[in-house]
């Protein structure tokens, strides 16, 4: 994947499901209409003024649309996402309610509002020969999510009630990871222990709710620390290796390679 596989725009949201679910999260503005769709097991129902938010690897089915349906959608790389996603302690109780319901309804100065994210994330792309390129970008794409976000707390009131017994371990889980605890503590098993269940159970749970399994949140957690320590340009990587218990450089290295698609050294240059 490059850098322009990043970010993918499209006005046909019939489109926009021929990409890979597990390399993209979904932003979706109706304009006009109505239309229905299915992920995974759940059926939701969307109507001019909503916003669909899917951050679940699982792919959108059974979808039928009005005639006049008319949509606006941005799909954002989850590579991109990892090493661009603004440090935030709403970042859980998002990620979660996205889980449970990728549907957001908005007042129309939040759908004028987006709409004017998406143009100014898609005039930025276009803009290579900047010399802040990746900079402006980044902060192009973290007032859509501040404003994803704003919009998200005032329907909210940042309460998710009513959950499954596999998003409730879910929720529990991430709480542990928010606690810090992947600095130290990467393997599946420790934190199966932790809340009383089987690693496989764990990774079903995550599965179940958000289609990845366990491992997948732990690296994710992982890599947004790694990102964030890697802003800071008077850290080495042996400091940061020896801070998140990595044996060494050199495998942090190839893990962030990995991850990111890109070597840190590479990545600090693009900070430039």
């Amino acid at each position: 994947m490059t850098e322009q596989d990043d970010f993918i725009f499209t006005d046909d949201f019939r489109e926009s499901m021929q990409y890979d679910d597990a390399q993209y999260c979904w932003h979706v503005l109706v304009i006009r209409g109505s239309a229905h769709f299915a992920v995974g097991n759940e059926s939701y129902n969307v109507i001019a003024g909503n916003s669909i938010i899917k951050a679940v690897a699982k792919p959108f089915r059974d979808f039928v649309c009005s005639d006049d349906f008319l949509s606006k959608s941005l799909l954002i790389s989850w590579r991109f996402l990892h090493a661009n996603m603004p440090d935030s302690e709403y970042n859980i109780i998002g990620t979660l309610s996205m889980l449970q319901d990728p549907v957001l309804p908005m007042l129309p100065t939040d759908l004028s509002r987006c709409l004017l994210n998406f143009e100014e994330i898609r005039r930025r792309t276009q803009q290579p020969y900047h010399n802040f390129y990746a900079q402006v970008l980044r902060r192009a794409v973290e007032t859509m999510v501040f404003d994803f976000y704003d919009i998200h707390v005032r329907h909210s009131e940042q309460k998710i009630e009513g959950v499954s017994q596999p998003m409730r371990y879910m929720q529990r889980f991430i709480t542990l990871l928010e606690e810090g605890l992947y600095k130290r503590k990467r393997s599946v098993d420790y934190y199966a222990s932790r809340l009383f269940i089987t690693p496989k159970y764990l990774s079903e749970c995550c599965q179940t709710v958000s289609g990845h399994n366990a491992s997948y949140w732990i690296d994710r957690y992982t890599t947004d620390e790694i990102v964030r320590q890697l802003h800071n340009h008077y850290k080495t990587l042996a400091q940061i290796a020896d801070e998140l218990n990595f044996s060494s450089a050199s495998y942090l290295s190839r893990y962030v390679t990995q991850k990111l698609g890109c070597s840190p050294s590479e990545y600090r240059k693009r900070l430039k």
